[in-house]
């Protein structure tokens, strides 16, 4: 329940215009329940603005501006699931109070929501339909302007699924997002999209699979930025041919690839057009139940979401060990790094004629849940961004702690 995106790819690792599958089921089989919670965080960020160590916060954000920072935040939301056998609904929203003990012109209101169908009629035909909204301060990771700038994004999908035969299905489904930020000189990276995609899977009995699969993307940018004086149009088009393998080794280790390629075409500035191989890999292994390890590597184009005109070749990877000690502790680790390598229609690209990040995040975090209604964690995350500017290199410390009061209806 952070007060700051954080530069979601890095935290969440979702690319950007990719949509969920199309749901083989209800998404949880458990009785329909109504769950009311509150929750209280609180951050220490050691390099709030994401500057380099030689940066005067002062002289870049402005008087009194301070690189240390506090942040205090209060949410209150809901949970709804409702199941009844061959359907599921699921709802969520909370919403957020965000307090900046220093930088008080950065307080806002912030919250998120979704809401999701799995539907199922008769053997043959499943899917899922839905829509997620968040609002939240953009990442000063991803950004230059330091003052307060909202990002408000909207993402709605249906997927169906339809089983010919035991060992064949035929998927697809229709995606979009929209992307607004409130800052007149971030409008840059509004940004609208709308995708599709279609495909075929190949399984067998044991629940291994192979999928073959198209997608295309028409994306716009409504407010052109200016480039060496003249108005520079980032819209585009985009094809994507990907094939997936899942397979299971055993039932403590499970394997997923995916490998294709994207083509991508500025109709407005060809120059930038774009085009190659692309893929993605994981791999989890969980020897016992209170034991897992997830390694992940990718090779793909992407974007932050409150940037999204700044595209990037990312190549890396990371592993994530969860353990289990006990039935109400758990402690999370996360090491990844990544190389980003922006492509010539990118604003930073072409702001600093090239632009190479290399991107490193390290991430620790213990839960407490001695009971269903109450839940205490705490995190420490640290991240470092080596660049050939070096005017974009920096490195930051956050801890977090958050406790979280649950009551079930």
């Amino acid at each position: 329940m952070s007060a700051i995106v954080c530069s979601w790819l890095a935290d969440g690792s979702r690319a950007s215009g990719a949509f969920p599958d199309a749901a083989e089921g209800p998404l949880s089989a458990a009785p329909s329940s109504y769950t009311l919670f509150a929750a209280e965080q609180v951050e220490y960020d050691d390099n709030l603005y994401r500057l380099p160590a030689t940066a005067n916060p002062a002289a870049l954000v402005g008087a009194g501006a301070s690189r240390q920072e506090v942040v205090d935040t209060v949410s209150l939301g809901t949970d709804l699931h409702w199941y009844d056998g061959i359907q599921a609904v699921d709802l969520h929203a909370r919403a957020d109070e965000n307090r900046f003990l220093d930088n008080r012109s950065l307080s806002n209101l912030s919250g998120q929501g979704n809401a999701a169908w799995d539907w199922q009629f008769g053997e043959s035909l499943s899917g899922q339909a839905g829509a997620q909204y968040f609002r939240a301060l953009t990442s000063f990771s991803s950004t230059d302007y330091y003052a307060l700038d909202m990002v408000d994004r909207v993402d709605y999908f249906a997927g169906a699924r339809y089983r010919v035969g035991p060992e064949v299905t035929l998927f697809g489904g229709v995606d979009g997002a929209a992307t607004s930020l409130s800052a007149q000189p971030e409008k840059i990276y509004d940004f609208r999209s709308k995708s599709g995609n279609g495909g075929v899977e190949f399984s067998s009995p044991a629940g291994n699979s192979v999928s073959v699969e198209y997608r295309y993307t028409d994306s716009r940018f409504p407010t052109p930025f200016v480039l060496n004086g003249a108005p520079f149009n980032s819209d585009y088009d985009e094809d994507t041919a990907l094939v997936t393998v899942k397979y299971a080794f055993s039932a403590a280790t499970r394997f997923e690839a995916s490998a294709g390629y994207l083509r991508r075409g500025y109709p407005h500035s060809e120059f930038a057009a774009f085009s190659g191989s692309i893929g993605s890999a994981s791999l989890e292994w969980q020897p016992t139940d209170a034991l897992q390890v997830v390694l992940t590597g990718r090779h793909e184009l992407r974007a932050y979401v409150d940037s999204e005109s700044d595209y990037f070749v990312s190549n890396g990877g990371s592993i994530e060990p969860e353990w289990k000690a006990t039935a109400a502790l758990t402690l999370a680790l996360s090491f990844s790094h990544e190389n980003h390598d922006y492509i010539g229609s990118s604003p930073s690209a072409l702001a600093f004629a090239s632009r190479r990040d290399t991107v490193t995040t390290d991430k620790a975090r213990l839960t407490y849940s001695p009971a269903p209604c109450l839940t205490a964690t705490l995190s420490y995350q640290y991240a470092r961004r080596d660049s050939n500017r070096a005017i974009l290199e920096f490195d930051d410390n956050r801890a977090t702690a958050n406790v979280t009061f649950k009551f079930r209806l």
